[in-house]
């Protein structure tokens, strides 16, 4: 297999606009279906404008199944990735992935999404919630596969735990950066937000920016701009993280005093600056570190360099602090890393932490984390202030704002948190392995919510 090989390669062979691979977990079976639902040479520039997702865009509309997908991909050489493909969904217990491609910008579109129990009792259009992330094109599309099926389960469970009635998704996109005056992508992402039924917003490698046009130009399912009620979504993410952060120091230290403690973060872009400014203002002193230098001397400017100090990201790992705050990408704690890890605390914000693929890897990693002596809280449990914001402003619009916002991000990662670190003590089981104890019947089985601020 040819590392250019993949999905995409095989739509593109077949002329498919979209595919899906849909996992059933009751009869443990799978269904692939292909379609042709738009021409190349239609203009999403237009979309909500001259055309929506329920339309007719295609003259030649055509749709192939199971058994003959099956055969494209093992006569491509691509049985053994379309197998891989599928264990990887049925170890992240997902619903399956949607796929859809932009020929002409060469935009792959990746909807991951897990299961929906909670968001089709919502009585709301999306019925998933996860935001949006943009990879190079170069990057192998297993990898992007493999981030989108974890982050879709992550999500899942930090919407039960901040209780809002919606699966979790996420949806994946290769292509070039994207310039906020390039409609024709904007739009083509606008429509596979609707297309989805989901709500998202921008995350990693997207502009806060790009939500406040696609939000005012196509749908208003894109929340969490600058313009929006709250501002983008990092700042709330940012708040909730701070306050689990000391929550764990009163927990293991006896005290929610910051003056003294070092906090070694990792990324310092859209959570993790507004999270450095939070830390700062509570006396802490920060060991940063990020690919962007100008980011730390920013920090620098302002507080000074024996307050912060920058490093190299391959040198955080190894730093003498208190406490360590993830808040870029994930799988970062590896079984290696830990031996090295000097940390008493890991809290953060970045998705998917822990290096591994499936719930029991990531109980596997958090007890090696506690037996090190380490006070490791899975992200979902505590960086939901992010979705908490995008919730609030796609429901309630310009009613929604972060001051009627914040008792409830306080409610889950301040109390509820607190009690998840107390009840695991109580127990003898890790924060996280208590923590998919208390979401997982509420993911699969369902609740009822009241949605209010």
């Amino acid at each position: 297999m040819k590392t250019s090989d993949g999905v995409f390669s095989l739509m593109e062979k077949e002329g498919l606009t979209t595919l899906e691979i849909f996992y059933d977990r009751r009869a443990d079976k799978f269904l692939l279906r292909g379609m042709k639902e738009w021409d190349d040479n239609l203009h999403f520039e237009r979309y909500n404008t001259d055309f929506t997702v329920e339309d007719i865009l295609t003259s030649d509309y055509f749709a192939v199944g199971t058994q003959r997908l099956i055969s494209s991909f093992t006569k491509m050489g691509l049985k053994d990735y379309l197998e891989h493909i599928q264990t990887l969904i049925k170890e992240t217990k997902c619903h399956g992935i949607e796929f859809y491609h932009h020929r002409a910008k060469n935009i792959r579109a990746m909807y991951c999404k897990h299961v929906n129990v909670l968001g089709i009792k919502n009585k709301h259009q999306a019925i998933r919630a996860g935001a949006m992330r943009r990879h190079e094109l170069d990057e192998p599309e297993i990898d992007v596969i493999l981030d989108g099926l974890n982050i879709a389960r992550a999500m899942a469970y930090k919407n039960a735990i901040a209780n809002i009635p919606y699966g979790g998704s996420k949806i994946l996109v290769q292509c070039d950066p994207v310039r906020l005056d390039d409609f024709e992508a904007m739009g083509f992402l606008a429509y596979v937000t609707d297309r989805s039924r989901s709500f998202t917003g921008p995350d990693m490698n997207f502009e806060p920016e790009m939500a406040d046009v696609i939000n005012e130009r196509f749908t208003k399912n894109f929340v969490s701009g600058r313009k929006s009620p709250m501002g983008a979504s990092g700042g709330p993410t940012a708040y909730g993280v701070y306050l689990a952060i000391k929550e764990a120091c009163d927990f293991v230290y006896g005290s929610r005093d910051l003056h003294h403690k070092r906090v070694a973060i990792l990324g310092i872009g859209e959570v993790g600056y507004p999270l450095a400014e939070y830390l700062l203002d509570e006396g802490a002193g920060l060991i940063v570190s990020d690919r962007h230098a100008e980011k730390a001397r920013r920090l620098q400017d302002r507080w000074g360099t024996d307050r912060v100090k920058h490093v190299r990201p391959d040198e955080i790992y190894l730093v003498d602090a208190e406490v360590f705050s993830p808040n870029a990408t994930g799988g970062i704690i590896t079984e290696d890393r830990i031996k090295d890890f000097k940390f008493k605390i890991i809290i953060g914000a970045a998705n998917n932490q822990l290096n591994a693929t499936s719930k029991e890897g990531e109980l596997k990693l958090a007890k090696k984390l506690a037996d090190a002596g380490i006070l490791f809280v899975i992200d979902w449990a505590h960086n939901s202030g992010g979705v908490l914001c995008a919730w609030a402003e796609w429901l309630f619009g310009k009613k929604a704002s972060f001051e009627r916002l914040k008792p409830r991000i306080e409610l889950v990662c301040k109390d509820q948190f607190r009690e998840l670190l107390e009840e695991a003590k109580a127990t003898g089981k890790t924060p996280t392995e208590l923590a998919y104890q208390k979401v997982e019947d509420i993911v699969y089985s369902g609740a009822e919510f009241e949605e209010s601020l």
